[in-house]
């Protein structure tokens, strides 16, 4: 079983993944950042997620919003506080992106990719709540195999994880553990690790685990990654990596 897995894999071109979207002309996590990835035909797009204080799931890879956000006008967005100590409301009310696009929810975003065939890559910035499963159900259940969640915080997959016993649609929905050094452990999940450490790349598969890689922009990144038969390639160069891989 686990030959015929890493048989499969290495025989498979790898899937670019749009790593916040394209951010090109547009910011990350933005819905304008989704619609691009899929206009220039990514396999997938990843986003990130934090929940609110009141519960709700904003698209933001930062604990505040200092980085991507500013006030409306009149109005003054709190961009140094962290999203966990704010409503949804009072972020919806007060601030925009700095591009002036409203800050997507998870809502908007899984709604807008529902029919959508390719990847999603939601990563989890903290755990995810009972509102927020439902929506990954609600909007991916007739796709659960393009589906990955992912995170650095392995308390967040294990909320998921439990789901398993009694959920047919968690049962075909992939978990990813992302790392930033070397992996320690594949008992659970699949991996996907920093681009550096990608000459760790085979101890996964040993293992029959899902792999991917991130962050890889570098052409010369690309190429050695692509090399390597790794499943899936998070980038901010998405159309580059597409072009390489099939050269």
């Amino acid at each position: 079983m686990i030959l015929a897995s890493i048989s499969s894999t290495l025989n498979a071109k790898p899937y670019c993944i749009s790593h916040r979207g394209v951010t090109e002309n547009s910011i990350e996590n933005s819905m304008s950042s989704i619609q691009n990835a899929i206009d220039v035909g990514s396999d997938g797009v990843e986003f990130d997620i934090h929940h609110t204080k009141d519960g709700h799931a904003i698209l933001m890879h930062d604990e505040d919003l200092v980085r991507v956000a500013k006030s409306r006008d009149g109005r003054k967005c709190p961009v140094t506080s962290l999203v966990k100590d704010l409503r949804l409301r009072e972020i919806q009310n007060n601030c925009v992106l700095k591009n002036g696009e409203e800050i997507a929810t998870l809502k908007e975003a899984l709604q807008y990719l529902e029919t959508r065939d390719l990847y999603t890559f939601l990563e989890l910035k903290d755990s995810p709540n009972t509102r927020s499963i439902q929506l990954i159900e609600e909007y991916n259940r007739q796709k659960p195999e393009l589906l990955r969640v992912i995170s650095f915080e392995s308390k967040a997959l294990r909320v998921l994880k439990k789901l398993r016993k009694i959920s047919d649609f968690w049962r075909d929905v992939e978990l990813m553990r992302v790392y930033k050094f070397l992996p320690f452990s594949f008992s659970d999940y699949g991996v996907d690790i920093y681009y550096k450490t990608r000459f760790m790349a085979w101890l996964p598969r040993l293992f029959g685990k899902e792999l991917g890689v991130w962050t890889v922009d570098e052409d010369k990144d690309l190429r050695r990654v692509i090399k390597r038969k790794i499943k899936f390639i998070t980038t901010n160069r998405v159309e580059r990596c597409m072009e390489l891989k099939e050269n």
